[in-house]
């Protein structure tokens, strides 16, 4: 007889959820081609933590519909999502967690799901803004230990755009490695908790990293040596070149830089929150200096209001502040611009020394968005 006072019974809904994972195994193998190995290396019984890399949107599909056991999904839930990923996480349901604060009421779900023997799944790299293998968030460490679960690793392939590739009837490969179960963490004398957590997750993707295909294996980039500046061009209203006032000086020319070449981050602000950002994806148009400023403004609006967390969880709380500082830094020269009638060319540079062409790369203009799905 299942605990009342658990937070999240296990198993549940076990009708939608069976038809649901019925329905993702009939689309797989017709829309995709799927590989899959090491699927008899989930544990028939008892508490387990699975853990993959994070590509695209079919990592969670393709773990859903091959798991022996029911999986309760971590799902980030700090800012809205597309309404195909809404519709079926209410559908299946999830364990909403909001990303950069500690989340007390979705930790307490996940290790009441473990204390019922039951399967907690997340990506610990947190997202897909970033290229490559990224440093993973200590909360797998946490969850293993307080729980005392294992960890089964999962591997997959590069995703990204598989399903809306799918959809057109291109049936891309789907890979899904299925590794050895790695024993619970366990804190090791003298070691501080910290630093236990931070080594055991790094250990957890190597594990996670060594299963994913070579020709996808995200572990290195092939990218060393990157970093940003900024451009500004200023003329007045007669086209005579001016220099930027001291007191408007960037503090965090890089950092802003950097955000402005991260296209991830700027679709969440254009396609999940809906705000009026566009203008500052496409700088080298040139788009009006009044939309420049519409779009900063509800940038820096919403960070102060809605959700302090959303670059300090993806970037690090130096360089997320660094970033949100830049921004307000830009806005205040575009203010300044707009009183004095004043032009501007906005420029953000991203340089990298590309490992593949052996030769340094210099991008002026901003990346495209390429959807996840």
């Amino acid at each position: 007889m299942k605990n009342p006072s658990y937070s999240l019974p296990y198993p549940r809904k076990r009708l939608a959820r069976f038809c649901i994972r019925a329905i993702f195994r009939f689309l797989l193998l017709i829309l995709f081609r799927i590989e899959l190995s090491g699927k008899e290396n989930f544990p028939k019984k008892g508490p387990l933590l699975v853990v993959g890399n994070h590509t695209g949107a079919m990592e969670v599909i393709l773990l859903n519909a091959y798991s022996p056991r029911q999986i309760e999904m971590l799902s980030a839930a700090d800012t809205p999502v597309e309404k195909v990923t809404e519709t079926i996480s209410n559908l299946y349901g999830t364990i909403p967690l909001h990303r950069g604060s500690y989340d007390r009421a979705a930790l307490t779900k996940a290790l009441d799901v473990l204390e019922q023997d039951g399967i907690v799944g997340l990506f610990p790299e947190g997202g897909i803004w970033e290229e490559g293998k990224q440093k993973p968030l200590s909360g797998i460490s946490w969850l293993s230990y307080r729980s005392g679960a294992p960890i089964l690793p999962v591997g997959f392939n590069n995703t990204t755009g598989a399903l809306n590739a799918g959809l057109k009837l291109k049936r891309p490969h789907l890979k899904m490695n299925v590794g050895q179960i790695l024993p619970a963490a366990k804190l090791s004398q003298g070691m501080p908790k910290k630093t236990y957590f931070l080594k055991y997750a790094a250990q957890v993707m190597d594990a996670v990293y060594a299963l994913v295909p070579t020709e996808d294996n995200a572990s290195e980039t092939g990218i060393i040596n990157e970093y940003f500046e900024m451009e500004l061009y200023l003329k007045d209203k007669i086209g005579k070149t001016l220099e930027l006032p001291g007191e408007l000086q960037f503090q965090q020319a890089s950092q802003l830089a950097k955000f402005l070449h991260r296209p991830a981050i700027l679709d969440i602000f254009e396609t999940n929150l809906e705000l009026p950002v566009h203008s500052i994806q496409i700088l080298k148009e040139k788009p009006p200096i009044s939309e420049l400023i519409q779009a900063l403004q509800s940038i820096l609006l919403y960070l102060e209001n809605e959700n302090p967390y959303l670059l300090t969880y993806r970037f690090g709380i130096k360089g997320g502040l660094a970033m949100q500082q830049g921004l307000g830094e830009l806005l205040r020269i575009l203010e300044w611009c707009s009183r004095n009638n004043h032009q501007v060319t906005i420029t953000p540079v991203r340089r990298y020394y590309s490992l593949k062409e052996e030769r340094e790369i210099i991008e002026r203009d901003q990346e495209l968005y390429q959807p996840w799905m």
